[in-house]
């Protein structure tokens, strides 16, 4: 009797990297191994998540589900009740995963360096986790595998506090994604079904060497030295796969040259809807009686009576703070005179789930050149940007070898991947396949 062979799926990551940087790169005969892989498939451009960020980003990729599902909406969140602020671990993640689902069905999974991962929890298969990642014994399940990491010092991330000092930062990247090569390589030995591996580090570099792409910038050769170990890795795991597994390559979000910083909690005080108190530190410093606040990246919320600490707004009038605070944030300028917000987004409007309330009630996207934040310092509302490259809502791609994905958003990636391993789809996913079955 004729057996069908199981199907299997590789995804590799490449955290914020524009599918434009990678076409500009080929054609300038860089990134050979890459190039050549890319021949063999085809891309299409993927939109972020909103807002664009790797958290929100990989939390909806690895559920299936938009924020309001799986309740990760920044790397940080707040308790409103006490406004208190911390940051945001796998235990967060409010709907199951991609992996744990495969388990279900008998399939096992080997996944590397996907943020919010952290701490690593049981599955079927193996699991390294992503940034942030404190503790390696707790990095990783099962916990024997732990223990080969913490002999190997594997390094979950690059430090990006290394950043000013650009020899020790670019070292510290060759190591992380050596520590990448090696647990790619010993897992890929294992009998999985599903393999993600997450490369990181792409991400710290944009975000602090973006403009060394261009010729004549300080640190160009340096930044695609290291682009070039990420090729030849995405080669070396790509040639390593069994025959017939199918293999996606994708990112997130885009990246962006910027020249400006702006805070919008500095803005919200200068417009009168926020006073910040001597008190405490993050969102602590709300004082009772304002009206918003802004976590980054530009996330915005009310302070809404029953909800927030010292929160006054009563539901009736939500509306027409709303319109006030979203008009406030759509005039704010950049020092040279160009709109610092390109659009605010209604939360009511993006998420829906049993984690929505959650969620922020406006979200401002930043124009081009600039990054929004969310200090609590009381420093001027605008300042030269302190890095050079920041997220974009656009920009992202999905390339899949042998097929030809249409354009999509990251919430449709899961449903591909089902449709690759041959299962239907769960109930759950929100997104629609971008191949044909």
């Amino acid at each position: 009797m004729f057996l069908r062979r199981r199907k299997r799926v590789c995804v590799i990551s490449l955290d914020g990297v524009p599918g434009s940087l990678l076409e500009d790169a080929f054609s300038q005969g860089r990134l050979v191994p890459l190039r050549s892989l890319w021949a063999e498939g085809e891309a299409a451009e993927l939109t972020s998540t909103v807002p664009p960020i790797s958290s929100v980003a990989w939390a909806t990729y690895a559920t299936g589900v938009n924020p309001g599902g799986h309740g990760i909406y920044g790397f940080a969140d707040r308790d409103p009740a006490t406004m208190g602020q911390r940051l945001l671990t796998s235990r967060d993640v409010a709907a199951p995963t991609l992996w744990h689902r495969l388990g279900t069905l008998g399939r096992n999974s080997a996944v590397i360096n996907v943020p919010l991962t952290y701490p690593a929890a049981p599955l079927k298969g193996w699991l390294v986790a992503g940034f942030p990642a404190p503790e390696l014994k707790a990095a990783a399940y099962p916990p024997e595998l732990g223990e080969t990491l913490a002999k190997d010092k594997y390094l979950v991330d690059p430090d990006p506090g290394l950043a000013s000092d650009p020899p020790m930062f670019f070292a510290e990247v060759k190591r992380a994604l050596d520590s990448r090569r090696r647990i790619a390589l010993e897992l890929l030995r294992r009998p999985w079904d599903f393999f993600h591996l997450h490369i990181m580090a792409t991400d710290r570099l944009n975000h602090f060497f973006f403009r060394a792409r261009h010729e004549g910038e300080p640190n160009h050769e340096d930044f695609w030295a290291a682009y070039e170990e990420v090729a030849e890795l995405v080669g070396e795991v790509a040639e390593a796969l069994p025959r017939g597994t199918e293999l996606v390559l994708m990112s997130d979000h885009g990246f962006s040259d910027i020249a400006w910083e702006i805070d919008l909690n500095a803005h919200l005080v200068e417009r009168g809807l926020l006073e910040l108190s001597g008190e405490g530190s993050g969102p602590e410093r709300v004082a009772p009686g304002s009206v918003a606040y802004s976590l980054t990246p530009g996330r915005t919320y009310l302070l809404r009576a029953g909800r927030e600490r010292g929160g006054t707004i009563p539901r009736e009038e939500a509306p027409r703070w709303l319109e006030r605070v979203a008009a406030d944030l759509l005039a704010l300028k950049t020092p040279d005179g160009a709109p610092a917000v390109a659009e605010v987004l209604r939360g009511e409007e993006l998420y829906h789930g049993p984690k929505a309330a959650l969620g922020p009630d406006l979200v401002a996207l930043p124009a081009p050149r600039v990054e929004l934040r969310g200090g609590w310092e009381g420093g001027p509302t605008a300042k030269p940007a302190s890095r050079q490259g920041g997220h974009t809502l656009t920009g992202a791609f999905i390339w899949i070898r042998g097929r030809t994905p249409r354009a999509g958003t990251v919430i449709d990636v899961p449903p591909t991947l089902w449709a690759l391993l041959g299962h239907p789809g769960p109930n759950e996913f929100e997104g629609k396949a971008l191949i044909e079955r």
